[in-house]
């Protein structure tokens, strides 16, 4: 395969890795800002569409950012206008942004939620073997092996874990102080990995009938978590945390398309969206 010349024929590359009917009906992946016939350069690659990475991309040379989150889902912003102006909404100053600094703006969101490659992500870091997608699971239409949401994962090591365990696990390997529901001592057999955010009311119902005792997820509402003991222990790790691997996802997609490593720039050290006192 030849290396994309043109964004255009990036976004198609990166399209080819992540379908585009693989998203969700509302969400917005793909070009938000960019000439499709422009020549493409240096690429940045980081989670969220922001004003800092848009000013990181643009400092650092790059003529494209790729994210995972886009500008905005469903509906663009009603107002464009500079940081300084704070009538201007986020994604309508990143915009604005993006446009004078000329960088281009592609996102893949909930197309490369469902990508094998993605679910197949979080298994390695998890140390777990993976058994298919978590859609299966709220949809038995879908098949466990296609595409879809989620990871369903075995931590088949030598010794059973208990939610202490895995709990560690993920705050380490997820650089995260997660919120932990459950018995410390309970055994973990099988978990659903949820990245992002889910509030589905009947979620965590259907995962206990799935036979899932554990779930990772981005983030999740207090009351279903309560709700859902003592039979299904939750380690919430925060939306952005569980979701920063997807930017591993996209860096190894536009190796596929020939993209020269030294052309890639990972935004990753810069995501600090938030602290806590």
């Amino acid at each position: 395969m030849a290396a994309p010349q043109t964004i255009g024929e990036l976004e198609n590359g990166l399209f080819a890795a992540f379908p585009r009917e693989d998203a969700e009906s509302w969400d917005q992946p793909g070009l938000a800002v960019g000439n499709r016939e422009r020549a493409v350069g240096k690429i940045a690659v980081a989670l969220d569409m922001s004003v800092a990475n848009v000013i990181a991309a643009s400092d650092a040379g790059c003529d494209v950012l790729v994210t995972h989150h886009p500008a905005f889902i469903k509906e663009g912003p009603a107002e464009f206008g500079p940081e300084t102006q704070p009538s201007a909404p986020g994604p309508g100053r990143m915009i604005y942004e993006a446009i004078g600094r000329g960088v281009a703006t592609i996102a893949m969101h909930t197309n490369a939620d469902r990508a094998i490659a993605t679910r197949e992500r979080f298994a390695d870091i998890m140390g777990c073997s993976c058994l298919g997608n978590c859609e299966a699971v709220l949809d038995g239409q879908r098949d466990l092996q296609d595409k879809g949401f989620g990871a369903l994962l075995v931590p088949d090591w030598n010794e059973r874990p208990t939610l202490g365990v895995v709990a560690e696990l993920a705050a380490r390997n997820f650089d995260c102080h997660p919120r932990v529901w459950g018995d410390s001592k309970r055994p973990v057999d099988r978990i659903a990995f949820l990245n992002g955010s889910w509030g589905d009311p009947d979620l965590y119902e259907r995962c206990v009938a799935a036979g899932i005792d554990c779930v990772i997820v981005g983030e999740t509402r207090y009351h279903l978590c309560v709700d859902a003991q003592p039979y299904l222990s939750i380690i919430e790790l925060g939306h952005d945390r569980s979701e920063l691997p997807i930017v591993d996802v996209l860096i190894d997609a536009l190796l596929a398309c020939d993209v020269s490593r030294d052309d890639i720039l990972d935004l990753r050290g810069m995501h600090r969206n938030w602290w806590t006192a």
